[in-house]
């Protein structure tokens, strides 16, 4: 069974988009004073991003499933999902900027090397 490119597009961008929006909504929900216990945890929107991360992870596996193959699209979506999980860690474990900055020039390197040709 193959999927509509366009129709699974359409769904992404869906989907992504009413994550945005439920996440602008519980923040100005909270600045009007709606009281979320999340809030109450000073790293929630670290543990955000890295559930962000698993749309870039899902969409690696189903290019890896559909092409039987790791190619450059697929690596670079799992590299988006470990960027983005390594953002959200560094700040829930108290990196520094100035410690785990040099991780950003090796993802920037294995980017380049992920170019589609």
């Amino acid at each position: 069974m193959t999927e509509n490119p366009q129709r699974a597009a359409s769904a992404r961008r869906l989907v992504t988009g009413l994550v945005i929006v439920a996440i602008g909504l519980a923040i100005l929900l909270g600045n009007l004073g709606v009281h979320f216990t999340i809030f109450d945890y000073p790293h929630w929107w670290a543990f955000a991003l890295m559930l962000l991360a698993l749309v870039p992870l899902l969409q690696a596996v189903q290019r890896y499933r559909a092409q039987g193959r790791f190619d450059a699209q697929v690596g670079r979506s799992a590299l988006a999902a470990l960027m983005l999980l390594t953002l959200g860690g560094g700040f829930i474990v108290g990196a520094t900027w100035h410690t785990w900055w040099p991780v950003f020039v090796i993802y920037g390197g294995l980017w380049v090397m992920l170019r589609p040709r």
